[in-house]
């Protein structure tokens, strides 16, 4: 069965998008296309684990306009394809512009920092273009990081299901980003979320933490912490700290096999 523009349906996607749709409506205009919120959303289900044991919340993905959202993207072997372009770690697009030739390279710069952090805490590279000149060896070298975090039973995903940055420096102003953050759980998290059970959420972002602090507690009660953002741990200490937090609630509520 189809799904998003002739992509294959995913399972909820119809329940989804009409969650979506009703927090799209109650937060108002934002910084994309309602259409960008739905993509998103798929690229985080396509690597949702089958068990998930450490739910890992960011603040959002980063806004796409419509003609990003419909710009081709070249075949990527082994990755899940269910969406168009998004700017969301989990679209392979998202950071490498050989795979979206018709994007200009400067509205690509992808999200390295997350890409690190999830690397060092656990254990390999980083997929870097530092480490991994070539794309095709970078792209492996995601593929395989991805693969093992969704086999411990990681999940990325975001307290924000609209945008509420994008690039060059575009942010949803506070009241309008506080408001994204209590629609969206409000309308699609809530539901979603707690009956997933995973064993710990880990809040990546204070700002996100102190939105949603009370409803963290109310589903999660002693099941959630928060660290900042990785762009927000500035300084070698602080730097250290946010890894080390990370790495152990990796180990002790997703250990490896």
């Amino acid at each position: 069965m189809a799904g998003i523009w002739g992509f294959p349906l995913w399972e909820g996607q119809g329940i989804a998008a009409n969650r979506i749709a009703a927090a799209l409506a109650a937060i108002g205009p934002g910084l994309e296309p309602p259409g960008a919120a739905l993509a998103a959303e798929a690229w985080r289900q396509a690597w949702r684990p089958p068990r998930l044991r450490l739910l890992l919340l960011a603040e959002s993905h980063m806004a796409t306009a419509a003609e990003e959202l419909a710009t081709p993207m070249l075949p990527t072997p082994g990755w899940p394809h269910p969406a168009g372009f998004s700017r969301h770690l989990y679209c392979p697009a998202y950071g490498e512009p050989s795979l979206v030739p018709g994007l200009a390279a400067a509205r690509n710069a992808g999200t390295g920092q997350y890409w690190r952090l999830l690397a060092l805490v656990e254990g390999s590279p980083p997929p870097t273009r530092a480490a991994f000149p070539q794309a095709t060896g970078r792209l492996a070298a995601k593929l395989a990081l991805l693969r093992r975090l969704r086999d411990r039973g990681i999940w990325l995903t975001d307290a924000s299901v609209v945008a509420v940055a994008g690039p060059g420096g575009q942010r949803l102003p506070p009241a309008a980003h506080a408001a994204a953050l209590r629609e969206s759980w409000r309308c699609f998290h809530g539901p979603l979320l707690p009956p997933l059970r995973p064993a710990h959420v880990l809040v990546i972002g204070l700002a996100v933490a102190r939105v949603l602090g009370p409803r963290l507690d109310e589903s999660f009660p002693g099941r959630w912490s928060a660290i900042p953002q990785p762009m927000g741990a500035r300084g070698a200490a602080p730097a250290a700290a946010l890894l080390d937090t990370l790495a152990v609630a990796m180990r002790l509520h997703a250990p490896a096999d």
